[in-house]
């Protein structure tokens, strides 16, 4: 018996190996199966019964599979957005369709369970993997992504349409500078809100801040006219000329002052020169230099008789003192080393000679003095307003005013008079420019008009009445730098906020505002409108004390506003901010914007939300604001064009109106007994009653745009096949073994 039950043994083993051999090539045949768990070979051995078990004998073998369901495989991406695949434990739930009835795909209810995730959607919508089983899942809330059931079912996604969404809510994060650029405040008064780069009220015809805030106080407002000049001459200057006749005595030599007059002396002037001078008159500047027979020399006033008689005292000295006297203050004649007359002018007077013989014998002639040079630099508060520019005298307007001209101030009028003006209505047209301010300041209730420098006027309006300057004279008022009426606002008063920017104020609002972005709203028909924004600044700290940064924030309601239609509504909010650029009011998280309406489409009441420091004023080089978040959660009504499997299981809808919502949660299942599935073909099981039933959830997660492969290691299963190849032909060896001895027992009976 222990022959045959050694070859029964050994047809067992190789029966056993065969099913080993029948599982590896399983394995390496599927080591590119997307999902493929391997299955491998446990071996038992049968132990024959034996009542002694000194008696006892190896016993035969059978092979039974041993499951890897719970054996990762290897996670690699796809570029198919619906694949997926599970790291760790879980199962994706699934059904077979049994049949096809008009297109449309027929399910026994039987749920089976596999981790094979190259899931496509097929022309009905549905999620198939390669193997044909139809991914089942629960639909969610596509706001928050939470399941809306509990029950899983077969998903499809076709024609799926969602209604238009109103905007009830806008997400908002920026940086307000803390000088804003507005093109107002490149010319705005220094020191004003405007220049700051906020809005001023009273430039409005209707003001723009909230309902309620009351006309700002008034404020002095300044008007300033052209750059303009006067005239002026600089003052005389003396000058020099000399005589182009040496003159010399009778040895030929150069006169000096004490050569005498007399031809009879022993050392005399030439007698050509005393023969050209007898009997002759010098005329300069009205007066006479007579020269005569006589012995003496005679002033008389400004004129002088000088003797070329005979034993005459005259000398050379008496021409040079006679022509100063006859010039006048400051003339003076000297003569020089070669004996020329050299005649000074000074700066009292020109030197006019008249010409004849006495001037050609001494070689002399008119001397005009220098200077008197007329510029026209710009006007100061010493500038004379009349008159013409004289040498060496105060700088005067280019056009002068003239005694019986006037200026009307404020419908008050100031007069020009020749001399003696008094009170507040009178000016002397010799008076100066500051003279004329302070009177124009009186007259207006204000103070510190000022001419800057580049001869810039600037008057100021106080806080009393509005400005209006006029002159009867137009050229002397243009020659002030002002060359029409000058209509000049005070700053601040106006009207109470009205809380809107009307037509006529949108040009005057955009100059003093800044943009604070755009955004596209759906209103509840899901009809898209352009949101503009923009802030003003309506206070600045950079103004002092009792000054903080405050804003408003204003949207724009009609884009084609006229008149006195209303095109930018004030949100009615003060955004202030502390000197570290942080938002102190509002303190919550944002406002609410009461029934806005753009272009004739009614938004109703939006949440303006602003998240924990997501305002804020830094300074900003730009002067800009500058956006870091602008969203809102509307949008129009929409098609299905795509969907796509995320990291967290669950799949979403890409449609035709841009937003990607949640669809539906992709379950996983778990089981107490995964190695004891039953494997159906395609990579799906079966619950069994050794898997126990499938329990909802599971510790895996699910990883969109990926796949799970095989578990299967090749070099293992070639090991494997080795090592079986070796155990079936020992089994076969046996079997020849236990033939051979067969053979000898039956050689024995012959």
């Amino acid at each position: 018996m222990g022959i045959f039950d050694a070859m029964n043994t050994s047809v067992g083993g190789l029966q056993a190996q065969s099913y080993a051999l029948q599982n590896i090539s399983g394995n390496i045949a599927n080591s590119s199966t997307t999902g493929y768990k391997g299955i491998g070979t446990s071996f038992v051995d049968l132990i024959p019964d034996s009542s002694v078990p000194s008696k006892q004998v190896a016993g035969g073998v059978t092979a039974n599979a041993k499951a890897t369901i719970t054996t990762q495989g290897t996670i690699s991406g796809s570029s198919v957005a619906t694949n997926m695949a599970i790291t760790g434990d879980g199962f994706f739930a699934v059904q077979k369709a049994n049949g096809i009835v008009d297109n449309v795909p027929v399910f026994n209810g039987v749920t089976y369970y596999s981790r094979r995730g190259d899931f496509q959607v097929n022309a009905n919508g549905n999620l198939v993997n390669g193997a044909g089983y139809y991914l089942m899942g629960v639909a969610v809330d596509p706001k928050t992504g939470n399941p809306t059931g509990s029950v899983p079912t077969v998903l499809q996604f076709q024609n799926n349409f969602i209604p238009a969404q109103a905007t009830t809510s806008i997400q908002y994060a920026a940086n307000l500078p803390t000088q804003p650029n507005t093109v107002a405040s490149s010319t705005a008064a220094s020191g004003s809100l405007l220049a700051a780069g906020g809005l001023n009220p009273s430039d409005f015809a209707a003001n723009p801040l909230a309902v309620g805030t009351p006309p700002a106080p008034y404020a002095n407002a300044t008007a300033s006219g052209a750059a303009a000049t006067g005239n002026i001459r600089t003052a005389y200057s003396s000058t020099s000329a000399t005589g182009t006749t040496a003159l010399q005595n009778n040895s030929s030599a150069a006169a000096s002052t004490t050569t005498s007059l007399d031809g009879a002396a022993g050392v005399h002037l030439a007698s050509s020169i005393l023969a050209g001078l007898a009997g002759q008159t010098l005329t300069i500047n009205g007066n006479t230099i007579t020269f005569d027979n006589s012995t003496t020399v005679t002033p008389s006033g400004s004129n002088t008789t000088i003797g070329l008689g005979a034993g005459t005292t005259a000398t050379v000295a008496s021409i040079l003192n006679a022509i100063q006297t006859a010039g006048g203050t400051g003339v003076t004649a000297t003569l020089t080393p070669s004996g020329n007359i050299q005649i000074a002018s000074g700066t009292t007077s020109d030197v006019s000679i008249g010409s004849g013989t006495a001037a050609t014998a001494l070689g002399i002639s008119s001397v005009t003095r220098g200077g008197n040079v007329l510029s026209t630099p710009a006007i100061t508060g010493a500038t004379v307003l009349s008159g013409s520019a004289t040498a060496g005298g105060a700088e005067v307007l280019s056009s002068g005013f003239a005694a019986g001209d006037t200026i009307t101030v404020n419908g008050q009028t100031l007069a020009f008079v020749a001399s003696g003006a008094s009170g507040a209505n009178q000016i002397n047209i010799t008076d100066n420019i500051t003279t004329l301010l302070g009177k124009i300041d009186f007259l207006a209730g204000a103070t510190g008009s000022s001419v800057g420098s580049g001869g810039v006027v600037t008057l100021n309006t106080g806080t009393a009445s509005n400005l209006s300057v006029s002159s009867s004279n137009s050229a002397a008022f243009a020659a002030l730098g002002f060359t029409s009426t000058i209509t000049k606002n005070r700053d601040g008063g106006g009207t109470a906020g009205t809380g809107t920017v009307i037509g006529n104020d949108i040009a005057t609002f955009t100059k003093e505002s800044i943009s604070g972005g755009a955004v596209t709203a759906y209103n509840a028909a899901g009809t898209p409108v352009n949101l503009q924004l923009r802030w003003a600044k309506t206070d600045s700290a950079s103004l002092g004390a009792g000054h903080a940064d405050t804003w408003n924030m204003f949207y724009q309601t009609d884009p084609n506003a006229t008149g006195t239609q209303v095109g930018w509504v004030n949100t009615g909010q003060a955004f202030t901010f502390a000197g570290d650029g942080s938002l102190t009011s509002p303190s919550g998280s944002g406002i609410t914007i009461n029934n806005v309406t753009v272009s004739g489409q009614s938004l109703g009441s939006l949440s303006f939300n602003i998240s924990s420091g997501g305002l804020t004023q830094y300074a900003s080089t730009s002067g800009a604001v500058t956006i870091n978040t602008i969203t809102q959660n509307g949008y129009s009504a929409g098609q299905l064009r795509s969907v796509a499997v995320s990291n967290n299981g669950l799949v979403v809808g890409t449609f035709s109106n841009g937003q990607n919502l949640n669809l539906a949660a992709v379950t996983l299942s778990h089981f107490n007994g995964t190695n004891y599935l039953k494997a159906m073909d395609g990579g799906a099981y079966a619950v069994t009653d050794q898997s126990g039933p499938a329990i909802a959830g599971a510790s895996g997660t699910i990883a969109g745009s990926s796949l799970e492969g095989s578990n299967t290691d090749i070099a293992d299963e070639f090991t494997k096949l080795i090592v079986t190849q070796q155990a079936y032909s020992a089994n076969t060896k046996v079997i020849t073994t236990a033939n051979s001895m067969v053979q000898d027992l039956l050689n024995v009976l012959r």
